[in-house]
């Protein structure tokens, strides 16, 4: 079966180091908008949109497990938004952040403005900083505001900390007056606990979750992710991602995170080029879980290259020694 995305065909012959790394490259740029994803950015472009001119920007607090797709998804919607030059100041559309670990008001007010291009991000008061990044706001012509990690604003849970930083936000959100998306882990909602003024400000609240794969059409929604990633791999043949026995093995083995989906076709696509294979095999999925370790799953197991692979039992025996 052949592609409509193909490369060279390697017939045998390993791929030199140039053209592994532009495979490699090629699978880390694989964004497939599949239902969820495309759901949350069609919220933010209509955000976007109605906030143009309104009299009251719309708000929305994106939360979700590390590897779900947030980042690309907040980041692939800046990208789309070119800065550039008017008049001597450089417009900014979407104006995009990542909050530094253990941030403060004063911290994330800096890092916005250094995202801006102020020259003197660091320096000043809290007040003076803030003053500052609201008016870079209004001359940049920022349309639309993206913080991200914004659980590292919290980190410190004291209420002290909680009740300073959602008076901060509140009260920035109030005076930026364009469109502000709060994105972070899911326990980072406990801000909102603080200051009811915030959580009436943020009353759209969104969680991005990975795949579930225990009713037919949860399993027929992720197959028709894999089908897609397979369309868009860096080979002339399919790799029959999609097929119900590799679709059990990949997510038993992802458990339906994004993020380890393409970690492991990363490095199994690596290993296929190298091998002078024109698609990925269960030999090369093998190598690759290998050598990526999940945390938080210690007692999972390797489902590939095993012919008796049985996903529910595979779930069973992983949790009797969790819960052991």
């Amino acid at each position: 079966m052949h592609k409509k995305n193909t490369y060279e065909t390697l017939e045998g012959f390993p791929a030199s180091i140039d053209e592994v790394k532009k495979r490699r490259e090629h699978v880390k740029s694989i964004i497939v908008e599949h239902p969820r994803y495309s759901y949350i950015l069609e919220k933010v472009k209509e955000m976007h949109f109605y906030s143009k001119g309104s009299v009251q920007a719309d708000s929305l607090f994106l939360s979700g497990r590390t590897g779900v797709g947030k980042t690309t998804l907040l980041e692939g919607y800046r990208d789309s938004f070119d800065r550039y030059i008017k008049d001597g100041y450089t417009i900014v559309p979407v104006l995009y952040n990542k909050v530094p670990v253990g941030a403060t008001p004063k911290s994330v007010a800096s890092s916005l403005l250094r995202s801006l291009g102020d020259p003197a991000y660091d320096k000043g008061t809290e007040n003076s900083q803030t003053a500052r990044l609201l008016h870079f706001i209004k001359t940049c012509q920022v349309e639309m505001i993206i913080i991200d990690e914004f659980q590292h604003l919290i980190d410190r849970e004291t209420k002290h900390v909680l009740n300073k930083a959602s008076d901060w936000v509140k009260s920035f959100c109030d005076d930026a007056g364009v469109p502000i998306i709060l994105c972070g882990m899911p326990e980072s909602k406990k801000i909102f606990a603080h200051n009811d003024q915030l959580d009436r400000r943020f009353t759209e609240k969104i969680e991005m979750i990975g795949f579930k794969y225990s009713t037919k059409e949860e399993q027929i929604e992720f197959r028709t992710f894999l089908k897609s990633i397979d369309e868009q791999l860096p080979f002339c043949n399919s790799s029959y991602l999609a097929s119900k026995k590799m679709s059990d093995k990949i997510f038993y083995a992802t458990n339906g995170v994004p993020y380890y989906v393409n970690k492991i076709l990363l490095e199994a696509t690596t290993l296929a080029a190298k091998s002078g294979d024109d698609s990925i095999d269960e030999n090369h999925l093998y190598e690759a879980f290998n050598m990526i370790k999940v945390a938080n799953r210690p007692f999972v197991s390797n489902p590939f290259g095993n012919e008796k692979f049985n996903i529910i039992d595979a779930l069973e025996k992983e949790d009797r020694k969790t819960t052991a």
